[in-house]
């Protein structure tokens, strides 16, 4: 599952710096900064095509690491997207949008509380 993931990251991520061709109706969009020294992480508007979830991950040297929260989201805009780490985030995470178990959308947060 992460190779796929990894895979998946990877083409969002490509030299160009364009993102990965996503469905419209899935995507973070309004993105917020990430406060410093806080547990809550808020990746601000997340547009879902279906019910689902945020998954937020540590993310180093181009590879995943550990799940370190989650929120769900229902199809539609969600706004104010906030998931809880409960601990103080430090260094790149990744955030990764899953409808019915599969990734439709991902954003890499760089650089947190350093």
């Amino acid at each position: 599952m992460r190779t796929l993931f990894l895979a998946f990251a990877a083409a969002s991520l490509v030299a160009t710096g364009a993102p990965a061709m996503i469905p419209e109706d899935n995507a973070f969009t309004s993105l917020s900064r990430i406060q410093d020294n806080t547990k809550i992480v808020d990746v601000g508007t997340v547009r879902s095509g279906g019910d689902g979830v945020v998954e937020l991950y540590t993310f180093h040297a181009g590879r995943l690491g550990d799940l370190i929260g989650t929120e769900r989201v229902h199809a539609g805009a969600n706004s104010d997207v906030r998931i809880d780490t409960r601990r103080p985030v430090r260094g790149d995470v990744m955030a990764v949008l899953k409808v019915d178990g599969q990734i439709v959308a991902t954003h890499q947060f760089r650089n947190i509380n350093r």
